[in-house]
């Protein structure tokens, strides 16, 4: 306990240092070029008092890309809206089930009224989000490493989105046995995902398939191992095909106030496709915001999954909540609920409290028995990003066992 403390305080520490390092090299490049810009300015001034005295050809200074010209708060808007609109993120990652580590982003927006353009309408009236694509790579303290590179797309006026997503990963994790003791293992492979939906006439409902992808190499790190597996190493494939319901009416797709996203999907994964495992996963997850009231936002989600078939025990759907290490709670069935309360306490700061809890049912295929857990924290939010409506921010999270401190991007979920 004494080391997971203490682990937890570095990682606290570290994330305070990092984010207020990315802030203030925020604030220096903002300086920066507003200087390379005013001493450009007067130097091509200098030969035209009177455009000198009057700002410049236009009598108006030169806005900087990385201030807000109402506020004049850090701002990532204009920026990203622009040609160069790529934005760069070093972040630390702080999940508990692969410990401390640094994660980089390229991260491209595009479309969705970027770059000065008319910010188009949707068939239902609503904004058409930014494209977004991804250039990703991670390493954590426990060896745990990834690289991915991903993209999400709206095409023909939002009449289809489309989901890809193409990695190299290899996490070490932790499976609890039967025994309920921590048994460490390797992840080793590729994954490949792509989603393609379409939306149903001019409603918020979009129903399309979905294609996943995994070969890895799974390997334990002891050569004793609980009885439900029967091998040290393996090589294994699984693949295959499902089909997807959304529902989505948010307001904003990066930091909602208001909407409903709904989302159903059964995957069928099998020897047909090339898999080794045959086995069916369904999954219904709900995310609701709320603002009843200025400045005050409602979070809420929950998620049912649950598995039928040859599972392999690293395909069991488990609990998803900040504070609780991911596969930490496994079953044959799984359910998370949480909620938060987002208010904007003063300008672009908001402080936000989160609670939760998780269930699962028996998993008699590994003789792992339900369980529940519950955990809850607080954090806070920046508004990086006005005109996108793109919030940052930290949070603080605490399990039963152990504490956690998540940056969060966009929205927490």
């Amino acid at each position: 306990m004494t080391t997971k403390r203490n682990r937890d305080a570095r990682a606290g520490v570290a994330v305070i240092v990092l984010c207020g390092g990315l802030l203030l090299g925020g604030w220096r490049s903002a300086c920066a070029e507003e200087g390379t810009a005013s001493g450009s300015s007067s130097q091509e001034a200098s030969s035209t008092p009177a455009a000198d005295a009057a700002g410049g050809e236009t009598g108006k200074p030169k806005l900087s890309k990385f201030k807000d010209p109402e506020d004049g708060a850090i701002d990532l808007s204009r920026w990203l809206a622009g040609r160069t609109g790529i934005l760069p993120i070093a972040m630390p990652i702080t999940e508990p089930a692969v410990g401390f580590g640094v994660a980089a982003a390229l991260i491209r927006f595009h479309g969705g009224g970027m770059g000065g353009g008319t910010k188009p309408v949707g068939p239902t009236g609503r904004p058409v989000s930014p494209d977004v694509a991804v250039l990703a790579g991670g390493l954590t303290e426990n060896g745990t490493w990834a690289a991915v590179v991903g993209y999400l797309g709206h095409f023909k006026n939002d009449t289809w989105r489309y989901k890809g997503a193409l990695g190299r990963i290899s996490p070490n994790l932790e499976y609890y046995g039967s025994n309920d003791r921590a048994y460490q293992f390797n992840l080793d492979g590729w994954v490949v995902y792509q989603e393609l939906g379409h939306r149903i006439g001019k409603t918020d409902l979009f129903a399309g398939l979905q294609f996943a992808y995994l070969d890895t190499t799974v390997k334990f790190d002891l050569s004793e191992l609980p009885d439900e597996i029967p091998r040290r190493e393996s090589t294994t494939t699984e693949s295959g095909l499902g089909v997807v319901l959304e529902y989505d009416t948010r307001d904003n797709s990066f930091t909602p106030n208001s909407g409903v996203a709904l989302r159903a999907n059964a995957a069928f994964l099998g020897s047909y496709l090339g898999g080794d495992h045959d086995f069916q996963r369904y999954t219904v997850a709900g995310r609701f915001w709320w603002d009843p009231i200025p400045r005050v936002v409602l979070k809420a989600r929950g998620q049912i999954q649950t598995v039928q078939g040859d599972v392999p025990f690293y395909a069991l759907p488990f609990v998803f909540l900040r504070g609780i290490p991911a596969m930490r709670y496994q079953g044959d069935s799984a359910v998370s609920l949480d909620g938060e309360v987002r208010w904007n306490l003063w300008k672009r700061w908001s402080l936000a409290a989160f609670a939760g809890a998780g269930w699962t049912d028996a998993a008699s295929g590994f003789k792992k028995q339900g369980e529940s857990v519950h955990a809850g924290g607080l954090g806070f939010r920046y508004l990086i990003a006005r005109a996108m409506g793109l919030q940052m921010g930290i949070d603080f999270a605490k399990g039963p066992e152990q504490s956690a401190v998540y940056v969060v991007v966009g929205s927490s979920f």
